[in-house]
């Protein structure tokens, strides 16, 4: 526990640095150090006033800086230079570098006039001219270029100094830059806009993987509980461990690769490697939530199980979950390499980001559609239980008559209260949100999924774990471990669960059937 918590305070500490990125000053510093250039080799006048190539920087849009910034993040100290303010009096744009910086797989610009397209007429701007400020460098680590041929959301314009995206937002120097890219493998070259894959200035992204980390410890413990303590390793038990499981390498592979995003590129084998864990531990999660809830359908249709056929069902339900699993990889990864199929219905896992690239169409078919399936089949299954288990309980009532005194009406509320909620939780309320805001696009929607999928991991120790009957047997297994003698109070529950059944009608023709009274929790 306490180096899970060592890890999420590194963690913070990492995203801090990364959320500095856009709003880097030092004490006196006129303006955020991403926004100047340097003007070392210009002159200052008699006014105060410094001139740079023939552009004037007023007093107070220039001082001395004593450091750069290396790798978008890390501030390396560097000879006293001075920089100036080139975006305080006009706009700017940003060209990823220039041609004097050129390698033989340059994008940089080698030329002084860039034609871009606005809501008009394109517009040729003059890099020369004193129009437009010109930044030089990437803003951010990881990006990609946009494709308005092939994506809507890619349809971008030139508005004075800004890029607005074909869904209305408006991008600034700090998320995009200009390069030069060859057209169809010739020596024509067109001018492309490279984008951010990440915006740094997005809390939510750097808040989103310390909350998942959060969550980690209370999956470690559910996981190791129900392995060490072997009343807890039945089948449902087994099952609830697969997906605890799947669930902590969903959250450590979305942490370490939202953290460090400039450690995965695109385009290469670690974030090739990093989409495939993610989008392979998403999928087991939802199959081994459908396997849990067939496993409750199936157990509350009525009827007894042997613990020889238990051995057999998990059995079955693993070659389910995990078969299932590797069919739907093996597919996005065959149909990734067929050049026949147009590139937006290819899931291209890896190449723009470490996931299925994001369009609705990669992202509908082999993301939503699927776990959209699997939640249809899970509510359609989660009803039946629920209305099984409201029958079987009114059916139970009516039979004991005098007995159901023993039970006050708040605890027998309280008790199916909880059941439902158990149920339903597993059922995946949390990934049903996920699609809403897929759906919807809207932040409200993102924000209510994150805060969800952030605290799964302790609502599902609070409701597996941190029970009374479940901490009891968490301290007689602690006492057995320690060869100490268990206490009276646990001596006369055993005993008791031992012995306890109930009889409830099948309802059919005023039948009656034998069920142990376990079976009727979800632990």
């Amino acid at each position: 526990m306490i180096m899970w918590y060592r890890l999420l305070v590194i963690s913070i500490i990492i995203s801090a640095r990364h959320f500095c990125h856009a709003f880097y000053f030092q004490e006196g510093e006129p303006c955020s150090f991403f926004d100047t250039m340097n003007i070392t080799s210009g002159k200052q006048d008699q006014n105060g006033n410094f001139n740079f190539n023939g552009e004037i920087f007023k007093k107070g849009t220039f001082a001395t800086y004593n450091y750069t910034i290396e790798n978008f993040t890390d501030l390396v100290a560097a000879e006293p230079h001075i920089r100036g303010c080139v975006c305080n009096s006009k706009p700017c744009i940003r060209l990823c570098c220039i041609d004097e910086e050129a390698d033989e797989n340059s994008t940089c610009i080698s030329t002084n006039v860039l034609s871009v397209p606005t809501h008009d007429e394109p517009e040729e701007i003059n890099l020369s001219g004193n129009t437009y400020g010109v930044l030089v460098g990437r803003p951010c680590p990881v990006m990609y270029k946009l494709i308005p041929e092939e994506y809507d959301d890619d349809v971008w314009y030139f508005v004075h100094g800004s890029i607005q995206l074909g869904n209305g937002k408006i991008a600034s120097t700090q998320d995009y830059c200009f390069a030069q890219m060859a057209l169809n493998d010739t020596q024509e070259k067109i001018t492309e806009v490279l984008f951010c894959y990440h915006s740094e200035t997005d809390v939510r992204l750097k808040l989103y993987p310390l909350g998942m980390l959060f969550s980690l410890p209370f999956l470690l413990v559910t996981f190791c509980v129900y392995g060490l303590i072997p009343e807890l390793r039945n089948l449902h038990g087994k099952c609830l461990m697969c997906y605890v499981f799947a669930l902590m390498i969903l959250y450590t592979s979305l942490s370490i690769v939202q953290l460090e995003s400039e450690s995965f590129t695109p385009d290469t084998y670690p974030c090739k490697l990093a989409g495939y864990s993610v989008y392979i531990s998403v999928l087991l999660c939802f199959f081994w939530l459908n396997v849990m809830c067939f496993d409750m359908w199936s157990t509350f249709r009525g009827g007894m199980r042997g613990r020889g056929g238990d051995k057999k069902r998990f059995f079955v339900y693993c070659l389910y979950a995990f078969g299932t699993t590797f069919l739907f990889t093996a597919t996005i990864f065959i149909i990734d390499h067929l050049e026949s199929i147009p590139q937006k219905f290819r899931p291209l896992m890896g190449m723009t980001r470490c996931l299925v690239q994001k369009n609705i169409w990669a992202e509908g078919i082999y993301i939503y559609l699927p776990i959209s399936t699997i939640l249809i089949i899970n509510i359609t299954l989660y009803s039946i239980t629920a209305y099984r288990i409201y029958k079987v309980q009114r059916e139970t009532s009516a039979i004991r008559n005098g007995d159901s005194q023993k039970h006050s009406k708040m605890d027998a509320d309280k008790d199916r209260f909880l059941l439902y909620l158990r149920l339903f939780i597993v059922m995946g309320v949390t990934w049903t949100m996920e699609a809403i805001s897929w759906v919807v696009d809207d932040k409200k929607f993102f924000y209510a999924s994150d805060i969800l999928n952030c605290l799964l991991g302790v609502i599902i120790f609070i409701l597996f774990v941190w029970k009374p009957k479940v901490k009891k047997l968490i301290i007689r297994r602690y006492r057995s471990l320690r060869k100490l003698p268990p206490t009276t109070s646990q001596m006369q529950s055993s005993g008791s669960m031992r012995t306890e059944t109930s009889r409830i009608s099948s309802g059919v023709h005023g039948g009656v059937k034998m069920v142990e009274k376990p079976m009727l929790e979800v632990s």
